[in-house]
């Protein structure tokens, strides 16, 4: 039986963490098996169908190592991937054809264990069924001495009632698999807040921050849109909230997440979008859009899911 509050994503009710999911720093996978394929050739096929899907750009992308490197955020849904994995596709194509960025900064919800306002993920690496990513270090101690509402703290990465935390994890294949062993180091941040104050601040402290240290970034914002509503519910909604996001207007995307509260996932995108504005950035673009409906059929009850690039000149 899959839970009341993910069960359009196809989360077990209880998925039991490993007993060993941290050594040395390293954060064991969770969710492979869940959320995405446990087998790494089952994983790359499945990350392969989530390129060349319908649903998804119709191709698997070369990667510009070459590229101009102008995106510097992605907007990213984090469901399973046999729901979203397609529309994420679109963004990770986009930011394969730009170039190689040196860190992903990857922003996404604490859903099940709330913790520091900011929790940063500070040192060792990230574990997949593709391999292990390593945490860009200088820059996550960066963030955390900067008093800008980072620090460090571990717990809400892992999850809690029997479920590991998904949302940055379901990232790492993707970039994996785009950017095989030139993947970036990655900045994990699991967001609490709900503060529009925090959120504005952690933006401006991170962009300082990796202008500080010239560090080459693209900044992930992980989160699914509507939950639970009729599908042309969603699609209304979404496209205000995706809309805000493209604008590049934080308050705008605030104030559309008050009005409709099931997006609240979309919060963690305020920080990147104000990182982005001061990194350079002066548009962002929809690049996908679909609903867990256009998948299962099911259009009483769906979770949206968006796309977002956004670009420097």
């Amino acid at each position: 039986m899959a839970c009341g509050e993910h069960r359009a994503k196809g989360i077990p009710t209880l998925c039991p963490l490993p007993l060993k999911a941290v050594i040395g720093m390293v954060r064991r996978a969770l969710v492979a098996g869940l959320f995405y394929a446990h087998e790494p050739r089952a994983l790359r096929q499945q990350l392969e169908s989530c390129f060349l899907h319908r649903l998804g750009p119709g191709e698997i992308p070369m990667l510009g190592e070459e590229g101009l490197r102008r995106i510097v955020g992605l907007v990213v849904p984090h469901a399973g991937y046999i729901y979203s994995g397609m529309t994420a596709a679109k963004a990770y194509a986009s930011l394969a054809r730009d170039g190689i960025p040196q860190v992903a900064v990857i922003f996404a919800p604490a859903h099940y264990r709330q913790g520091e306002p900011l929790a940063v993920w500070t040192k060792g690496a990230w574990e997949t069924p593709l391999g292990s990513v390593p945490i860009a270090e200088e820059v996550a101690q960066a963030l955390v001495v900067s008093d800008g509402g980072y620090a460090e703290d571990f717990n809400p990465h892992m999850g809690g009632f029997g479920r590991g935390e998904h949302a940055i994890e379901v990232q790492l294949p993707f970039l994996q698999f785009i950017f095989g062993d030139k993947v970036p180091a990655i900045v994990p941040v699991a967001v609490s807040s709900h503060d529009l104050t925090t959120l504005l601040q952690g933006g401006k402290v991170l962009g300082e921050t990796l202008t500080d240290l010239g560090s080459d970034a693209v900044i992930i914002a992980s989160c699914d849109l509507t939950h639970y509503e009729p599908h042309a519910v969603a699609q209304r909604h979404d496209l205000e909230a995706l809309g805000r996001l493209a604008a590049l207007d934080s308050e705008g995307l605030w104030q559309t997440v008050l009005q409709h509260p099931s997006q609240s996932d979309a919060l963690v995108a305020i920080p990147m979008i104000e990182a982005c504005r001061l990194l350079g950035a002066t548009k962002g673009e929809i690049i996908g859009y679909s609903t867990s409906g256009d998948v299962t059929g099911d259009l009483a009850q769906v979770v949206g899911y968006g796309a977002v690039k956004v670009s420097r000149l």
